[in-house]
């Protein structure tokens, strides 16, 4: 299953996967990885505001990285 890529470029972004491969391909390394390490947290302590906070500002500064 796949999703439209969050960036609007009109790709799809495939299931587990926050954009498409292209757009995912030119966010800066240390903002993956940001990304990657708050969906990790949240993911161990579901349902805690702060860290989907943290999560949603790493996914609006990949995408601004990007845009």
């Amino acid at each position: 299953m796949s999703r439209d890529c969050p960036t609007g470029c009109g790709r799809k972004a495939q299931a587990g996967h926050y954009m498409c491969r292209s757009c995912w391909s030119r966010v800066p390394r240390d903002l993956q990885q940001r990304v990657y390490a708050t969906w990790r947290a949240w993911r161990k302590d579901l349902g805690d505001p702060d860290l989907m906070r943290a999560y949603r500002a790493a996914t609006d500064a990949a995408e601004a990285a990007i845009a």
